[in-house]
């Protein structure tokens, strides 16, 4: 008895201290929520409505949770304490609200706490992320939570797990320990958590995972580790459910073995040290040993283990994600079996070619990335990737391609060649280059990138029948476009690119694009446009660091209607003559950025003003001078015929005088 008066008295005080202010609390209540967030609290609050269900209490001031006046609040489901100060809390401070499910307390200071939890039983998610808690305090203060579904408890100062740490949290689904110093997991860890289906490990201090045994897990993140080796357990009777596995940014060396992983669609082992194994010679043995050889491939059947090809490992994977690693060879047959993939990634790696030339490969493949290695060869098959639809091949060493090389993909959208030097052919049955590469007739490309390909000549007709929405055509330095080599593009393309190619001349007819929508020029040698004289659907222009003196409406008016934005920084504009621009400028018509703006022009005298700063007026005096100058040169040279005629006058008649002077 007197123990429990000694547990009042605590409560009694307090609540006397508060009761003064209980009227006045500066919170904002809706139905039976409430929110106290960032009001400077330094107590939790006591004038509350007694049935409040939910209470935030974040980004306060708080630094010891009391039973009194929390125990007040016996209808409480959720309970916000993140964000705060606190590092005392009263031995089973959260007992009294039985109906307490969400509780979090991230962002404070428990390392500093002596006490616990205690015994929570309807509690389902906790979050103590944030506060600083190191192995041994843990298992103190987690007590006993038979209900909890999620914990989260990222971004401690955890170092090892021991074998009793979870058991108290039987019921546990989701477990959160990114951003720790974890080394170690004891043996058993996860044992006492028969439900367990979500664990991240990442960014973490962890450098192996041997035998790895947790069958009921369905995702498991153990990217940003230090993970040298990842080994699974022989495979139990149940088999293993896992469908999402994060190994990127580790140092593996090896392409882990995933063949007890029938189930999983993502794996990214992307940021590693991966070298996959050679091509085994024509004899079929490895050239290495079994341990690295060929006969390890982790897409190869277990020793002593036959499956159907409906079993076979990795079957239902989705996602692989193989990029930043060290893989120069993609061997024969490793992609063979992966028939549900679709998303590959391997760009970032040293690969010098890549193949899938079997009818029937990766069927179900909708992105590649094989950007950024070293590929000289590419072989696509007839039929294989017959799913494809974005290709990504920018920055290699492509060449010399055969002139169907792209044909026969016959989902392919989106191709991405920039930085490398792949030619166009020209129109069906047109001239072409030894080498090129025929972009006409594929019914189903809607993007192209040629950027940087050291394109010489765009011959006519080179992407007849292909109706693409974007061509990017930059960066190839001395580009000539054939007059018609856009010719079939008129009713679909919407994006087209010249950027830097030094152009002097435009060979094309943009007005016929009734669909063009966004159109780059910048940094040529171009003066003049085609006129647009009838309503298009132009929205964006880049003329920056060309030609351009004049853009007069005779030329411009078509877009009066649908441009949006504008850029012609870098251009010799003259001050007068470009009415139709600087009624753009003026009346906010189009948009432009700030170097627009500020754009500059010149009077005939050179003299350089804003354009934005140019009135009517000022080029109508200068034309007035200029009538002015013209008048008084004709004044002069007609006095001057005058005067010479008047004195040739006086010359003949003295010449008759003296004459008949002397007769």
């Amino acid at each position: 008895m007197s123990h429990q008066i000694l547990l009042l008295l605590p409560v009694l005080t307090l609540g006397l201290a508060t009761s003064q202010q209980g009227d006045k609390v500066p919170c904002k209540m809706v139905n039976k929520e409430v929110s106290c967030q960032c009001r400077g609290l330094a107590q939790v609050p006591s004038g509350l409505p007694w049935d409040t269900e939910a209470l935030d209490l974040s980004g306060n001031q708080l630094q010891s949770i009391l039973a009194s006046p929390l125990g007040l609040y016996a209808a409480l489901r959720h309970l916000d304490l993140s964000a705060n100060e606190i590092s005392f809390l009263q031995p089973g401070v959260f007992q009294a609200l039985s109906h307490l499910e969400h509780l979090n307390l991230a962002h404070n200071r428990l390392a500093l706490s002596a006490g616990g939890l205690g015994h929570l039983p309807h509690l389902s998610s906790l979050d103590l992320s944030g506060n600083s808690l190191y192995s041994g305090l843990l298992e103190q203060l987690l007590g006993e939570a038979p209900a909890l579904r999620t914990l989260a408890l990222a971004e401690n100062s955890l170092t090892r797990l021991a074998r009793q740490t979870f058991g108290g949290t039987p019921a546990l689904e989701r477990l959160d320990l990114h951003s720790n110093v974890l080394m170690d997991i004891e043996d058993g860890a996860f044992e006492a958590l028969p439900r367990l289906t979500h664990l991240n490990l990442s960014r973490n201090s962890l450098t192996c995972i041997s035998d790895f045994s947790l069958p009921q897990l369905r995702v498991l993140d153990l990217s940003c580790n230090s993970i040298e080796a990842f080994q699974m357990a022989p495979e139990p009777q149940a088999g293993y459910q896992l469908t999402w596995l994060d190994l990127r940014e580790n140092k593996l060396l090896r392409f882990p073995d995933l063949a007890a992983l029938p189930a999983l669609l993502y794996l990214n082992v992307s940021n590693n040290l991966i070298s996959l194994p050679a091509r085994p010679p024509p004899g079929g043995k490895a050239t290495h040993a079994p341990s690295e050889g060929w006969s390890a491939s982790p897409l190869s059947d277990p020793p002593g283990r036959r499956r159907n090809a409906s079993a076979h490992p990795l079957s239902q994977l989705s996602n692989l994600d193989l990029s930043y690693n060290e893989i120069e060879l993609v061997p024969e047959g490793f992609l063979e079996h992966l028939t549900s993939l679709r998303f590959l990634n391997l760009s970032r790696n040293c690969l010098q070619a890549f193949e899938a030339p079997r009818a029937g490969s990766l069927p179900c493949l909708v992105l590649l990335d094989v950007s950024h290695n070293a590929l000289g060869t590419l072989e696509l098959g007839a039929g294989a990737l017959g799913s494809l639809r974005t290709l990504l091949l920018q920055h290699n060493a492509l060449r010399g391609l055969p002139p169907q090389t792209f044909a026969g993909l016959a989902s392919l959208q989106r191709l991405n060649l920039q930085g490398n030097r792949v030619i166009p052919c020209g129109g069906p049955g047109g001239p072409g280059s030894s080498g090129c590469v025929d972009f006409s007739g594929i019914s189903s490309l809607r993007s192209l990138n040629l950027v940087d390909n050291e394109l010489e000549t765009l011959r006519a007709g080179a992407f007849l029948h292909t109706p693409l929405t974007e061509l990017d055509l930059s960066f190839n330095p001395g580009l000539d476009v054939a007059t018609r080599a856009l010719a079939g593009l008129e009713a679909s393309l919407e994006v087209l690119a010249l950027q830097g190619n030094g152009l002097e001349v435009l060979q094309v007819d943009l007005p016929c694009f009734s669909c063009l929508k966004q159109l780059n020029l910048a940094e040529n040698r171009l003066s003049r446009l085609p006129a647009w004289t009838q309503a298009v659907s132009l929205e964006v222009l880049d003329l920056r660091n060309n030609s351009f003196s004049l853009l007069p409406s005779s030329a411009m008016g078509g877009l009066e209607t649908s441009l949006r934005r504008l850029y012609l920084q870098g251009n010799p504009l003259s001050c007068c003559g470009n009415g139709w621009l600087a009624a753009q400028l003026h009346q906010g018509r189009v948009d432009v950025d700030d170097a627009t703006r500020d754009l500059t022009c010149r009077f005939d005298s050179q003299e350089e003003v804003f354009l934005s700063h140019v009135r009517p007026e000022d080029c109508e005096k200068g034309g007035l001078k200029n009538v002015n100058l013209i008048i008084i040169l004709t004044f002069t040279l007609v006095s001057a015929v005058a005067l010479a005629m008047l004195a040739t006058c006086c010359c003949v008649r003295q010449q008759k005088f003296n004459q008949q002077y002397k007769a």
